[in-house]
């Protein structure tokens, strides 16, 4: 027997899995850039900042995703 579990609406929602892309993606290229020099390179503590943000939006637009894509504490 299946358990009847709630889905993330970036799994069933166009719109929303738009928004939390934008944001995962704006984060992928500020990681990949740290150290670098580049425009987009913020250093460590503006791109920890960054994602703390992006972690609160992706909360207010689906809070089932945030629950997968949140910072664990090892």
């Amino acid at each position: 027997m299946k358990k009847n579990r709630l889905k993330p609406k970036y799994f069933t929602n166009k719109a929303v899995r738009t928004k939390v892309d934008r944001l995962l993606e704006k984060n992928a290229r500020n990681q990949a850039c740290v150290g670098t020099g580049s425009k987009y390179d913020l250093g460590e503590e503006e791109t920890l900042k960054a994602w703390k943000q992006f972690e609160k939006d992706i909360k207010e637009i689906d809070p089932l995703m945030y629950d997968i894509i949140k910072k664990q504490n090892d």
